[in-house]
């Protein structure tokens, strides 16, 4: 990958910061790659037998192939004197640790803020929880749960039946959050020289996501009733607008059509030939279009499906209408959009070549994101790491046969995960 001096850009915003992690599966990985995808150094720290849960996980590695990227990996037994120490002497010459281990896991070993900003006043820690502070604190937590809890599985499910939206969302979003308070708190330590201790909250997070569901039962006194299977009907549809739903094509597709403002209700009348609604008073905003959204959604529906799909996306594209596919993951991979647009990241590990997204950001000036380190092993740059550190060939040897450490070749593991 060519460097920031040859390209001509800055070198990644976050060049020198150090950050060590403390995580498993989607919500601690998922932010430790945030900010190693912005360029800060990395240290994934992991249990020497059992390291991410996500190494064991079902689906052949994939969730830990996708948030673990960039970093550099050390096997340490937090649990052992030998393991701590090792620890402190990383936390002295850090900025940020990150973690989703189980509520109170780090100040149970001994390792928490209070700890840690005694090792060192300017150090950052930033905690993925369940719950913020409050009587549900200390309460286990995982990403299905918070969005039941939080109202986003009742507000997309189907009448009596509740349901999860379909990736991790809650998971990433509240790791997002964490990451973005940490940024937050880098900035402030250049003037103040203090710390901080961050936490981001499962729960929370959804409750936040659902903050136009939660003013608008304030104001009319009851809940909206779940989107369910009518969410891209049309005719029951919460948002609000008057065309705001799928529509069949001709050839068997479904395009998604918004209209959000009246510039586009002009424009679809103009493409699919309603001379008749393009100036009707009766439908000239968006109140009087939701209004009559049933029949509005009829007659679109009988003019889309005189089209192919491409036929009318072109259509749509020339007018400057909202619109969208429904598409796949598999879809995504080949979709020309993330391709020439140069938003995939490719890895190749464990036997794989895979296509990765990007982060969701561009900076103009900035060197691209890219992969810099592929997924590791368990302990992959253990013996860098405590070189860097300042332990010596022997010592390092030493606290291998003691089991403090370890470098290993091992991608997956079975062992039950340690310290969440």
């Amino acid at each position: 990958m060519m460097n920031a001096a040859q390209s001509g850009k800055q070198k990644l915003p976050l060049d020198g910061v150090r950050v060590l992690e403390l995580s498993h599966i989607v919500a601690g990985p998922s932010g430790g790659m945030i900010l190693a995808d912005l360029g800060a150094d990395v240290i994934k720290i992991e249990h020497p037998d059992s390291g991410d849960t996500s190494r064991g996980s079902g689906n052949n590695g994939a969730t830990f192939f996708t948030y673990n990227r960039n970093k550099k990996y050390l096997a340490l037994d937090l649990r052992q004197a030998k393991g701590k120490a090792i620890f402190e002497r990383l936390v002295k010459n850090a900025d940020v640790v990150f973690n989703n281990f189980a509520p109170g896991a780090l100040d149970r070993l001994g390792l928490g803020y209070e700890w840690g900003k005694q090792v060192n006043p300017r150090i950052i820690y930033c905690a993925v929880k369940g719950f913020l502070p409050g009587p549900f604190g200390d309460r286990p937590y995982l990403d299905e749960l918070a969005q039941m809890a939080g109202g986003l599985a009742y507000l997309t499910g189907l009448k009596d039946l509740p349901l999860r939206a379909g990736a991790s969302v809650t998971d990433i979003g509240a790791a997002t959050y964490g990451a973005m308070a940490v940024l937050a708190a880098l900035f402030r330590r250049n003037t103040t020289g203090m710390g901080e201790s961050i936490e981001a909250g499962l729960y929370e997070t959804v409750v936040f996501w659902v903050g136009q569901a939660i003013t608008t039962a304030q104001m009319t006194g009851k809940d909206a009733t779940p989107r369910g299977e009518k969410t891209s009907s049309g005719m029951d549809d919460k948002m609000g607008w008057g065309v705001y739903r799928l529509f069949p094509t001709k050839d068997g597709s479904q395009v998604f059509i918004a209209v959000t403002a009246n510039r586009h209700w002009t424009a679809l009348c103009e493409l699919l030939g309603f001379d008749d609604w393009k100036d009707a008073k009766e439908f000239n905003t968006n109140r009087k279009r939701s209004a009559n959204k049933g029949v509005l959604a009829e007659r679109i529906k009988a003019a889309v499906l005189q089209y192919t799909f491409e036929e009318i996306t072109a259509k749509l594209g020339d007018k400057r209408i909202p619109y969208a596919p429904v598409n796949t993951p598999m879809g995504l991979v080949s979709e020309r959009h993330l391709n020439e647009g140069k938003r995939w990241l490719d890895l190749d590990v464990a036997g794989h070549k895979l296509k990765v997204s990007k982060l969701p950001i561009s900076m103009s000036e900035t060197e691209d994101f890219g992969v810099r380190m592929q997924p590791g092993t368990i302990g992959n740059n253990t013996d860098q790491i405590l070189a860097e550190a300042g332990y010596s060939a022997a010592e390092i040897a030493a606290f291998k046969a003691e089991n403090v450490v370890a470098s290993t070749d091992r991608m997956f593991t079975d062992l039950p995960t340690e310290g969440g």
